[in-house]
């Protein structure tokens, strides 16, 4: 036990573990889910799907993370936030390959349905263990963490536009990918902060777990309760009154709204470029423009809504996407577009940090309950964007279905007005 050896690590050494600990759940995390994405249109001419059969199958894994997502309360509750989110990620990193192998696309949809199910609790854990860290730490550093999980985006996407241009098979790609996760995860499994229950230690000794444990309960910022994660239906505490409901409602539209401007250029623009004539090695690459701006964006949004307001910064990155986005579309060159994907991510960046700010400040109701319920509301998006979009390119085509992302940046800008014009240092 680390308490008793003469070469266990300090405190201070345990708890910068913990948060490497934390960093590297979110980057294998966003790389897991973005290796595939390059490789849609490939994926889909494998299967011979149609655009809604690969509509359908996208809403799978959608539909897995919307119904499993609030029990990752029980996990965390039984295991502690930390080791779930490591057990959760050994289970769904072998779950990857199936995705390359799969003969058909009811098996592809089985498949996506698990890896959703599973990514869901992994996501609220991840972050559950990442807000006891900065308990800990006393400041703000979570945002970092997402951070580098979009920067693991930008990996992922690498990595499956570039096997894509070596011919190297969806099923050896993501083989690797979990290879490389799997080991990864064995290393830091045991930096992760142990289950905060003082209650476990023999009396009369004082382990590294259960200093750990004081340290969280003294903490100065609010850490994630994982009841806040729990099923709708257990939701309790507060009453849906009007100044409850509106802004509730609102933030709620507008994270949904926020998926579609980010899942259509994300999930689809393979798909576009491909219908546009570009070469079938190369499509990749409008993931990577988008991750990767997205990377950046997240890296320097604080800079941004520090200076300007979150809801500013919302109206203006906004009204940018529509009409890079839409001009793309109506010239169809694909270089015009591969552009536009990069002005979505950076433009998107900030949208779901500050819909879960401003859900902080809703009136009558706590801020984990509200968090819970614009958090599970976003996972509604990813089931029906992916839906919506192969109804739509199946009869207008790709490139009416990927318009809808203009529509929900327009519909956002006036929705911006439940967003916060402060920062939480102003506030």
């Amino acid at each position: 036990m680390w308490g008793t050896s003469p070469y266990a690590p300090t405190v201070d050494q345990r708890i910068k573990r913990a948060r490497i600990a934390t960093i590297f759940l979110f980057f294998a995390n966003g790389i897991a889910l973005s290796a595939l994405t390059p490789r849609l249109a490939d994926l889909q001419g494998q299967l011979s799907m149609s655009d809604i059969s690969l509509g359908l199958v996208l809403s799978a894994g959608a539909a897995g993370g919307l119904f499993f997502g609030p029990f990752a309360a029980i996990g965390i509750k039984r295991l502690g936030s930390g080791p779930f989110a490591m057990y959760s990620l050994l289970i769904m990193l072998p779950l990857l390959p199936l995705v390359g192998i799969a003969p058909t696309a009811g098996a592809l949809a089985l498949v996506m349905f698990a890896i959703g199910a599973i990514d869901s609790v992994l996501d609220a854990s991840q972050n559950a263990h990442g807000l006891e860290v900065q308990r800990i730490y006393q400041r703000s550093i979570i945002n970092n963490m997402h951070a580098f999980w979009a920067l693991g985006s930008v990996v992922g996407a690498l990595v499956g536009a570039l096997t894509l241009v070596l011919d190297i098979s969806l099923g050896w790609s993501l083989l690797g990918v979990s290879i490389a996760g799997l080991i990864g995860t064995l290393i830091t499994f045991n930096w992760v902060l142990p289950r905060s229950s003082a209650s476990d230690q023999n009396a009369g000794e004082k382990s590294f777990e259960s200093t750990i444990a004081s340290e969280i309960s003294a903490g100065h910022l609010p850490a994630l309760d994982p009841s806040s994660i729990a099923p709708a239906h257990r939701i309790s505490g507060w009453k849906l009154t009007g100044p409850t409901m509106l802004p509730l409602l609102g933030l709620g539209v507008l994270i949904v709204l926020a998926v579609v401007v980010e899942e259509v250029p994300q999930r689809w623009s393979s798909i576009y470029l491909t219908d546009i004539g570009m070469a079938a090695n190369n499509v990749g690459f409008g993931v990577v423009a988008f991750t990767i701006s997205l990377t950046v964006g997240r890296f320097l949004g604080d800079s941004f809504v520090n200076r300007f307001g979150e809801r500013l910064v919302a109206q203006v990155s906004m009204s940018v996407v529509a009409v890079a986005l839409a001009a793309s579309l109506f010239v169809g060159n694909d270089i015009g577009f591969i552009a536009a994907c990069a002005v979505v991510g950076f433009g998107v960046a900030t949208l779901f940090p500050a819909a879960m700010h401003a859900a902080t400040y809703i009136p009558g109701i706590s801020p984990g309950n509200a968090i819970t319920v614009v958090s599970w509301l976003s996972r509604a998006g990813f089931v029906f964007t992916p839906l919506l979009v192969g109804i739509i390119s199946e009869n207008l085509g790709t490139q009416w279905g990927i318009g809808i992302a203009v529509i929900a940046a327009l519909l956002i800008i006036p929705l911006a007005r439940f967003l916060r014009n402060t920062t939480d240092a102003q506030s």
